[in-house]
């Protein structure tokens, strides 16, 4: 019996492919990479144009969707969304109109992603979130962020009296290192079912450029009790549909919710090693069941994405390690500052994570430089 296929669209898609195998289904894959792995997963992998920069256009879109439809001749249960939608509820709400949307509807994307009404439903709810602002204050210190953004480069220190862009918002800035809960909701209630450390990249330009994740990991117990609360509140009040993540800043036993991710996030490559795949728990929790995942050992799992330096492009299709994800074909180009690939570790200790991925790194870098120009 063939698997049925599943439509899954993200900013990079692998991942959800791979989780998509994973749960039983046949990827049919669009993006803005169509990477060597991806290919090899999916039923058909195309890529959109335009890029990062431009994020998802309605008039790119739909074409590329349309032509992997054609290439993998078969039509799909669903469709799952990953990154990239955030501030693109219109185009959430044209692909549901068009295809089983797996996931937040629009009007949940676009609330949750509203940083007004998030810090409002925190204060009724009790949940610790930073102040945030139209305006910079003359006292404290305070961070710009644009709404309804990912990834963490857009966001950067303001200080006062400085402009705030169209389009942006000013968040008080709170101490500690970035964490995140992964959750089930099912549209009235949620459960957090792991937790895990972030990875940055700082840059010049982007000092809280996000990197990846590493989980599952235990964090102090009232910040576990305090976001386990938060995840429940939330989901009863914006509707929350199946996997999602809480961002958070932990310092000690003191915590405040950053924002919600209303998707399949980051945390997916690490955290997709459990006694039930998550794709699965996934549709079951937008279908109003939560089937709550369990680690099967203590081992963490990480990815971080690598950055290019430099502009490069990959002129031979390199032979790249097994710990390398999102590979770029050959005569693929690679911007400064761009993702050149995801690279992954796993050890029993969080330490040893972390030296892994620094080695790996560097061994990534020196296969580009071998294989570009």
């Amino acid at each position: 019996m063939s698997r049925p296929a599943l439509l899954v669209v993200a900013q990079s898609a692998r991942s959800l492919a791979t989780a998509a195998v994973r749960a039983g289904y046949a990827p049919i894959a669009v993006d803005f990479f169509a990477d060597e792995d991806t290919r090899a997963l999916a039923l058909a992998a195309e890529r959109v144009s335009g890029g990062l920069r431009c994020g998802f256009r309605r008039a790119a879109l739909m074409p590329a969707i349309e032509t992997a439809l054609r290439a993998a001749a078969v039509e799909p249960v669903g469709i799952v969304l990953g990154s990239g939608f955030e501030d693109r509820t219109r185009l959430v709400a044209s692909l549901a109109a068009r295809w089983s949307l797996l996931g937040c509807p629009a009007e949940v994307v676009r609330a949750v992603n509203d940083p007004f009404r998030l810090a409002e439903a925190c204060r009724i709810d009790g949940i610790p979130h930073p102040e945030v602002r139209r305006d910079v204050p003359t006292e404290g210190e305070w961070l710009v962020r644009r709404r309804g953004a990912a990834g963490g480069g857009h966001i950067r220190p303001i200080a006062a009296g400085e402009p705030v862009p169209t389009g942006h918002v000013v968040m008080r800035r709170v101490p500690g290192r970035p964490v995140s809960a992964a959750v089930l909701a099912d549209g009235g209630r949620a459960e957090v079912f792991a937790f895990a450390e972030q990875i940055l990249a700082p840059a010049d330009e982007a000092p809280f450029r996000f990197a990846g994740v590493a989980g599952p990991v235990r964090l102090p117990a009232t910040v576990e009790q305090g976001m386990r609360h938060a995840a429940d509140k939330l989901a009863a009040r914006f509707g929350l549909k199946g996997l999602a993540s809480l961002d958070a800043m932990v310092d000690g036993n003191d915590w405040w919710l950053l924002e919600v991710n209303p998707r399949p996030g980051a945390s997916l490559d690490a955290l997709d090693h459990m006694d039930a795949p998550l794709l699965t728990a996934h549709i079951s929790a937008v279908a109003g069941r939560i089937l709550l995942p369990r680690a099967v050992d203590a081992t963490i799992r990480a990815t971080m994405v690598v950055y290019a330096s430099v502009d490069s492009s990959v002129t031979v299709g390199p032979k790249w390690p097994d710990w390398v994800l999102d590979r770029p074909g050959a005569g693929a180009r690679i911007e400064a500052r761009a993702p050149i690939a995801t690279i992954t570790a796993a050890a029993e200790r969080l330490e040893d994570i972390e030296g892994l991925l620094t080695t790996r790194a560097r061994e990534l870098e020196t296969v580009l430089r071998g294989n570009a120009t």
